[in-house]
């Protein structure tokens, strides 16, 4: 990604599986998850980290709405919310029409602070607590507001990263099991599940250990393109659906976020 990406420098090792990265603006840092490591912790752009909340329960996905707090999707099957210091942890979400989530995974939040989730098996595979039967049956998209929480569509296996348009009209949703790019129309959501668009299918990227993306996290830059990430990398996705670019990783990005003053760095988690 010549003229997109100055260069890629690694901050810190030493992890299990780092996810879920999310900028906290009020301290100049981001807040990630080490999903195995049952822990999130704190990273400043020059490296420094801490640990701000262990026995988390299988964190992921974070992002944060407009007060600054963030809300958290976790593998012991809740949406929660939590300060950018670990603490005032509540809890959400973990049930819809009466059943068990999942294992929320990652998440998104509108202008007006409605919270968007993938809700894939993962954690009740082994990546979790404890492995489980899916109550639900599917695995969802869902969205939060207002203390209601309604399903947007089941039809994707491995729902996982999730992102939303600089408009506020779509939703994009990264499929790890069909390799590709999918879209929701937000404006036609009435209260019934919407059914979901292919946006891209994602390529392997040269000089990666596989021969699939298997996409897992997503963010939209503030022009509009899709970063995903997944084995080998993360391609740049145009906002009409054209592969811009690729960056090469030695090893699977699980997610990534902007951050800086200007939304000029980018924090990569990568296993």
């Amino acid at each position: 990604c010549e003229g997109i990406v100055e260069r890629v420098a690694l901050l810190r090792s030493g992890y299990t599986w780092t996810e879920g990265p999310a900028w906290d603006p009020a301290r100049d840092r981001w807040v990630f998850s080490d999903v195995m490591g049952d822990t999130v912790y704190a990273i400043t752009p020059s490296g420094y980290s801490t640990a701000i909340r262990k026995e988390a329960g299988y964190p992921n996905g974070h992002a944060i709405l407009s007060d600054g707090t963030f809300v958290v999707a976790q593998h012991d099957r809740t949406l929660d919310t939590v300060n950018g210091d670990g603490q005032n942890f509540e809890l959400l979400v973990d049930t819809y029409m009466g059943d068990k989530l999942n294992s929320p995974n990652d998440v998104a939040i509108g202008n007006d602070d409605s919270i968007y989730f993938t809700d894939p098996p993962f954690g009740i595979q082994g990546f979790g607590p404890e492995k489980a039967e899916s109550a639900l049956g599917y695995s969802g998209i869902f969205k939060t507001s207002n203390g209601k929480t309604e399903l947007l569509n089941k039809e994707l296996q491995a729902p996982n990263g999730i992102g939303i348009s600089n408009d506020q009209t779509t939703l994009y949703i990264s499929d790890t099991y069909t390799n590709a790019l999918y879209t929701l129309d937000l404006t036609s959501f009435n209260g019934e599940p919407v059914m979901l668009k292919k946006f891209a299918d994602l390529k392997q990227i040269e000089g990666g250990s596989t021969k699939s993306h298997g996409p897992d996290g997503l963010r939209v830059s503030t022009n509009g393109s899709i970063w995903a990430s997944g084995k080998g990398g993360i391609n740049v996705v145009s906002p009409d659906g054209a592969l811009t670019c690729s960056i090469p990783f030695p090893n699977h990005v699980a997610n990534l976020s902007f951050g800086g003053e200007d939304s000029n760095l980018i924090l990569v988690t990568s296993a």
